[in-house]
């Protein structure tokens, strides 16, 4: 977007709705997943499914004449544990990338190992509801077809292993469908925010014009 945060919160275009404070990004992820809207209705949907697929992936394993209680055990942990894990710096940079693509010229990542919580924050720069979406969901559909690609082309226990990862990430993705939920609740068309990464914050402001 053109316009600044500093005229955003001076101007009278736009009045503050929420103020996030980083430390409380889990109450605000778990609330607002639980809103009833768009958002959190394909959320629940699609990690739904990707739950469905695992169960048949498995039961397909365990039917097959490959199947071990030893690769099945090691592919759990590898799904679940491991390649989830091997996810999170792709996933950052993949937001970070969209946040180049929407013109964010400074670009910060942080960790919060007390609440497992990794982000990336467009210092200082306002995006709308558009831009938001993009940053938000390319991560999860971008790699969420990887895995499901995968798994499709590769057999054995390994498929399994990628199902398994699918279902860890799309769960690891709330906080993103989260963002777009308040959103959503809030009148997306007339809304931008923006991150003070020096304060730990982030802005929510709505249009004042009809």
């Amino acid at each position: 977007m053109n316009i600044r945060p500093h005229e955003i919160k001076t101007g009278e275009q736009f009045r503050l709705i929420h103020v996030l404070s980083y430390e409380n990004v889990v109450p605000f992820v778990f609330k607002y997943i639980k809103k009833r809207n768009l958002a959190s209705l394909i959320f629940l949907i699609l990690n739904a499914i990707f739950l469905v697929i695992g169960i048949i992936k498995i039961a397909e394993y365990i039917s097959s004449d490959l199947f071990s209680w030893y690769h099945l055990f090691l592919n759990i942990v590898l799904g679940f544990i491991v390649f989830p894990l091997l996810l999170v710096p792709i996933h950052e940079l993949t937001h970070a990338l969209m946040y180049k693509l929407v013109g964010a010229p400074k670009i910060k990542f942080g960790i919060d190992l007390s609440h497992y919580i990794f982000y990336v924050a467009a210092d200082n720069y306002a995006i709308n509801f558009k831009e938001m979406f993009l940053v938000a969901m390319t991560p999860f559909i971008l790699i969420s077809f990887i895995l499901i690609f995968g798994a499709q082309s590769l057999n054995g226990p390994i498929s399994v292993s990628l199902i398994l990862t699918l279902i860890a990430h799309g769960t690891m993705c709330v906080g993103d469908f989260a963002v777009l939920s308040f959103f959503f609740d809030n009148g997306f068309k007339d809304m931008i925010t923006f991150d003070i990464v020096d304060e730990k914050k982030a802005f929510f402001y709505k249009s004042v014009a009809e």
